[in-house]
Formats: structure tokens, C-alpha cells, sequence
């Protein structure tokens, strides 16, 4: 299969994940780097960029945030789903690892902590206990984990890099992780700057098709969706883009 190839499979199973994120499980397997995405497609909706949880079943878990993803709620067991790829570039893994994941972001960071075979550390962040999500997932794969709240209601009161902080002053690891709010993640990627730790970050913009003919992920002179979605540290933070500005539908840099 090609980037280009258009597959449909059937949806096995349907797990709420909470609130506002749903997983869903299809009779496919699918050969994948953590890091990868596929482009989703629905009938009168069009496209959309979806990270991958697994391969085997192929298990993608969507945040329920505009259009699209709301008609996604209606899917159910034996429903059939069509998308392309994988796309893009992975992660490159080392022998220790901090993961850190912000919101839907947990969703490469579970593949990636299952296929890399590494001593895995993690931490999750959300806004509150009722956004997390694949916590016993993680706590299974990480020889520590730490949540972290916002507003305290579960595990470490902060954000997510202020917890990332805490793990790194413990454990001595090779390499950092991350998918999440991109604000976050310009921290996070100051943070390893500066203690001299590499970080790779899996980037999320507006994507039309997923190939690198449109320009509408542009990140600075970079296309998100073919030059990444994964980049290191060093490479994000030369855009002055990173952290303050995204395209928006037409291509047009906006504020975040």
C-alpha cells in the first residue's frame, strides 16, 4: 500500500476513552513507526490526520473537537472506515526514554512505548482527571509514571513540563519524546535545550492531503506532513512559527 492507496476496514470495537476521546479498534493490521499518521476519510466530511495507538489491530483514538471528529461518534462495531498511509516520519528511539504527553498527544506516545523496546519513563498531563487518558496503558509500559493536572485533580499539580522537569532531575535518559499542545512542547524543547538532553516532538498542523502538495502545514519553510510530523528539538525551535503561530484552512499564519 502507498500514502496514496485508499484502504477500508471494519471497526471490531468501540472504547470511550472519556469524555470527549474514543477508541476505535479495526480488523486490519498495519505496518507503521510510531509517529506515523493516517488520513481518515468520511463520507461528506472529507479528510483528516489521525495518529496511530497500534498496529495490530490497527487502533486509532480520536479527540472529539470540531466537526469531523463529532461525526466520528456515530461510528459503531461493524461500521467501515476508509483512510491512507502511513504518512510521514517516525520517532527514532534510543535505549531510555522520557515520554511526554499532552491531551490526545498520548496516542503516538502509546505506540511508540510499545514498539521501541526501550525503559520507558512518562509522564501524561491534561487540563483535569476526566481528560487523561491511556493511563493504565502507560502504567503498564513505563517503569515510572506521572500524571500531571492543571488544577490538581489527579497525580502532580502542574503542567506537563513542569512534571517532564521532575522526571528528568531522577532519571538520566537518552532521549525526549513528546506529543501535545505545541506550547507545551516549545517548553519542553527549551527545557531539554538547556539541559543538554535530545528531544523529538510530533507536530500537528492543518493538513489538506497529507502528501505535501498543498503548503497547508507549513511550518516555517518545513512540511509538517512529509518533512515530519516528527522533528527534533533544534529543528522546531528554529521556526520562529513554533509555539505562536499556525495556517488556518486557507494557509493563512495565524496566532495560537
Amino acid at each position: 500500500m502507498t500514502e496514496y492507496s485508499m484502504l477500508t476496514a471494519r471497526i471490531a470495537k468501540v472504547q470511550k476513552e472519556n469524555y470527549r476521546m474514543t477508541t476505535y479498534e479495526l480488523d486490519y493490521k498495519l505496518e507503521a513507526e510510531p509517529g506515523q499518521f493516517l488520513m481518515l476519510w468520511l463520507p461528506g466530511k472529507g479528510e483528516k490526520p489521525m495518529g496511530i495507538a497500534d498496529t495490530e489491530p490497527l487502533t486509532l483514538s480520536v479527540a472529539h473537537v470540531g466537526d469531523f471528529t463529532e461525526e466520528m461518534r456515530n461510528l459503531k462495531e461493524g461500521d467501515l472506515l476508509s483512510f491512507r498511509g502511513p504518512m510521514g516520519n517516525g520517532f527514532k528511539t534510543k535505549k531510555s526514554m522520557l515520554l511526554v504527553a499532552g491531551g490526545s498527544g498520548v496516542v503516538p506516545m502509546h505506540l511508540l512505548a510499545k514498539k521501541s523496546g526501550a525503559r520507558i519513563f512518562t509522564v501524561l498531563g491534561a487540563r483535569n482527571k476526566d481528560e487523561l487518558a491511556y493511563e493504565k496503558r502507560f502504567k503498564k509500559l513505563s517503569e515510572e509514571l506521572l500524571v500531571a493536572t492543571d488544577d490538581g485533580s489527579k497525580g502532580f499539580k502542574g503542567n506537563a513540563v513542569e512534571a517532564a522537569k521532575k522526571l528528568l532531575e531522577k532519571h538520566a535518559v537518552d532521549l525526549v519524546c513528546s506529543c501535545g499542545p505545541e506550547r507545551m512542547m516549545k517548553a519542553l524543547a527549551e527545557l531539554c535545550k538547556k539541559k543538554n538532553v535530545p528531544c523529538q516532538l510530533s507536530l500537528e498542523r492543518y493538513m489538506k492531503c497529507g502528501t505535501g502538495i498543498c503548503g497547508s502545514c507549513m511550518l516555517g519553510d518545513k512540511r509538517v506532513c512529509k518533512d515530519g510530523p516528527v522533528f527534533t528539538g533544534e529543528e522546531a525551535l528554529s521556526s520562529k512559527e513554533f509555539g505562536n503561530m499556525k495556517r488556518d484552512a486557507s494557509g493563512r499564519p495565524v496566532r495560537l
